[in-house]
């Protein structure tokens, strides 16, 4: 063998503590020999720990090359604290470099790790919280929102609307309080949803309108395209209604009524254009209260349940309107700030 080759093989048996005392002083000579440090780097170098680099590199696996390296350097300090007091110099050198490679060593595997968790993470679906936004109009405010796939919403005063920032992959669902106008953008793997209390709202792509305010009859009307509405009460459901264009259903207390109605009346509200087919003034003056912000009272109860058909374009003035609703309703009135007395 070549003198370098046996210097190398004795320095490895010095790592691995298995030197004689004959050799361990061979040891301590070759310390003195210049190049000998070159020779502890090399055989440091080389894959003793047992991580060699292998294809397996799942978490499982890793883990238990990790455990077997920190068990054999806490076996290695171990030793080192029990040779003889005369290596101490010596071997207290040597233990210096060997911290600094196990360190060097331990940043590269730490580093493997944080690299396999970062590309298991891209692999990984996670199942992250999406954002998700209201809008809540006040009495007296309506307003346009554009979703995220597009669909347009007319909000109506005193209503609300809860959607995602991003709609999911397979459905688009909002919810709503009060009412509004949609303009549905068409995707027939995504089926549209609105959730209006226990009952669902289901298009594909059409526009339509529904009045859900709590304490009052549901009411969806379709101006273009087909609607489905069920009641999901409990683990059970119902089908209520599948609509076209024309027509309206009315839910309240468990009971079904579905009538034809005018598509101009039902995309006529999104410009703010009311139509009551013999209503209650106290219906229609409940209606005004939200649309201007009013309060709207009666001096007699009486007129408040007379009854008349009436076509009102709510974006004019209330006295403007008003004058409208007296002349049709026969009654004289009194505007006061934000407050209306019919008498």
């Amino acid at each position: 063998m070549e003198p370098e080759h046996k210097d190398k093989t004795l320095i490895r048996k010095y790592l691995n503590h298995n030197c004689t005392p004959e050799e361990m002083k061979e040891v301590k000579r070759l310390m003195l020999v210049p190049g000998t440090q070159q020779i502890f780097d090399e055989l440091l170098s080389e894959s003793w720990t047992g991580l060699e680099a292998v294809e397996n590199t799942d978490q499982p696996h890793l883990q238990e090359k990790l455990q077997q390296f920190y068990k054999k350097l806490e076996g290695e300090e171990v030793q080192r604290f029990q040779q003889k007091e005369e290596e101490e110099g010596m071997v207290r050198s040597i233990k210096q470099r060997n911290y600094l490679r196990y360190a060097a060593i331990l940043a590269v595997i730490f580093l493997s790790l944080g690299t396999y968790g970062i590309l298991q993470y891209k692999k990984t679906p996670v199942e992250e919280q999406i954002a998700m936004r209201e809008i809540l109009n006040p009495r007296g405010q309506r307003s346009r929102i554009v979703l995220p796939d597009s669909s347009a919403v007319y909000l109506g005063a005193g209503s609300r609307i809860t959607f995602p920032e991003q709609f999911e992959t397979n459905s688009r669902e909002i919810a709503l309080e009060g009412e509004a106008f949609f303009e549905v953008t068409q995707d027939p793997k995504k089926p549209f949803i609105v959730h209006t209390g226990k009952v669902q709202t289901r298009v594909l792509g059409t526009s339509f309108k529904i009045d859900a305010f709590s304490n009052r009859p549901l009411t969806v009307a379709v101006a273009t395209g087909k609607v489905r509405v069920d009641d999901y009460t409990g683990q059970k459901s119902k089908s209520l209604a599948i609509l076209t264009p024309g027509q309206k259903i009315t839910y309240d207390q468990g009971m079904v009524k579905t009538v034809a109605t005018e598509i101009e009346e039902i995309s006529g509200w999104k410009a703010a254009r009311l139509v009551f087919h013999n209503q209650s003034l106290k219906e229609i003056t409940t209606e005004l209260e939200r649309w201007y912000n009013v309060e709207i009272s009666f001096e007699h109860n009486g007129k408040a349940k007379e009854k008349i058909s009436v076509v009102l374009q709510a974006d004019v003035p209330l006295n403007k309107i008003m004058k409208i609703l007296a002349a049709t309703g026969h009654f004289k009135y009194h505007i006061t700030s934000r407050n209306v007395s019919i008498n």
